[in-house]
């Protein structure tokens, strides 16, 4: 066993997916937005039918705690009171926004009631393609189901679950942060704490299981998607987000330092084959695999501050020329995948029970 600085590691050069060996990907990778200890590594699996990513050395699970004493789902740091300034903001550009997008969400899933707009103003939402992956991934491709129990796992703040309950879902969250649990029952949300595993939800309870930005995190995956094909009804859905280590934006850029490798805290960066893989491993024969523009804007601010500081914060103040450049990139990647469809810088996964 060694040891990166306080995070102790186990070595992991075998793909943890389907068990090939894999060959390094990325040397000396280090945490350019929350400062976490250490520099790591990176394997990625020779298997053609997989090509997962993974750290190797691979964090203990006891004392990955340590890389998130400052991520952004706490209260109080400087990227949860720019998502919650975000979400309080009323002004003029920021209610137009809103009211296209819940037009698009009317329009497209059938969400109306208290948070239902003007049907004509979500056809605004086609002026840009990267705002209909943003509003798609919002509420995680699903349809409207008043009254339906959804899960979010890894709820964080709560921000995403917050919405869900409002478009009419009942909805509750499991995560393992006792701080962003915290902050997400301020919110008046239900959220246990601890793993998925741990919670022992009935068999066939839940007409949706979602995460977003998660199975990045979590240890053991194949465990993870069996409790999931348990605790779904018959027909139900689960929708998981996730980088894409295939992205066209990453082959661009390239930057070891990357937002989406995210080391230490992201164990894995999934390709659209591994992530199918491991859904199909669990015992889930119904699976839709495909990829999205959102983020890729976000790529290209993070990789523009650390070229110019070695450091990206969340919510950082971000120039009219950077601006423009982000969102030119995602009108670049969304006709790249009319070519590519798998080289979006996130890879979805939808399956059925």
């Amino acid at each position: 066993m060694t040891s990166t600085t306080d995070i102790r590691t186990r070595p992991c050069p075998e793909c943890p997916v389907c068990g090939s060996n894999g060959s390094i990907f990325y040397r000396d990778l280090r945490d350019t937005f929350f400062g976490s200890p250490g520099k790591w590594s990176s394997r990625k699996c020779a298997n053609p039918d997989c090509r997962l990513v993974w750290l190797d050395p691979m964090p203990l699970e006891e004392d990955i705690h340590k890389a998130y004493q400052n991520y952004f789902t706490h209260e109080g740091t400087a990227a949860a009171r720019w998502i919650e300034n975000i979400e309080n903001s009323q002004n003029l550009p920021r209610r137009l926004y809103e009211a296209i997008k819940r037009g698009y969400w009317k329009n497209r899933y059938g969400y109306g009631g208290g948070v239902g707009g003007k049907s004509y103003l979500g056809y605004f939402a086609y002026l840009h393609p990267g705002w209909r992956s943003s509003f798609d991934s919002a509420v995680y491709f699903l349809t409207a189901r008043p009254g339906g129990r959804l899960l979010e796992i890894g709820s964080g703040g709560g921000t995403e679950l917050k919405l869900m309950q409002t478009l009419g879902w009942e909805a509750e969250g499991v995560d393992r942060d006792p701080d962003a649990r915290k902050n997400a029952e301020s919110r008046g949300l239900l959220v246990r704490l601890g793993q998925l595993q741990d919670q022992k939800y009935p068999d066939d309870y839940f007409d949706a299981v979602v995460s977003n930005h998660v199975i990045e995190h979590v240890f053991d995956l194949v465990d993870l998607f069996r409790e999931i094909l348990r605790i779904l009804k018959p027909g139900g859905q689960f929708v998981f987000i996730t980088p894409n280590i295939e992205s066209w934006g990453h082959r661009v850029f390239s930057n070891a330092d990357l937002m989406f490798m995210d080391s230490p805290r992201h164990l894995y960066v999934f390709s659209a084959p591994s992530l199918r893989r491991v859904a199909q491993e669990s015992g889930f024969e119904k699976i839709k695999v495909f990829t999205t523009i959102r983020h890729a804007h976000s790529l290209y601010l993070s990789d523009k501050a650390i070229s110019r500081t070695g450091h990206f914060e969340v919510g950082a103040a971000v120039s009219l020329q950077d601006r423009l450049g982000a969102k030119g990139l995602q009108l670049v990647e969304w006709a790249v995948l009319k070519v590519r469809p798998t080289a979006g810088e996130e890879v979805v996964i939808v399956g059925q029970k």
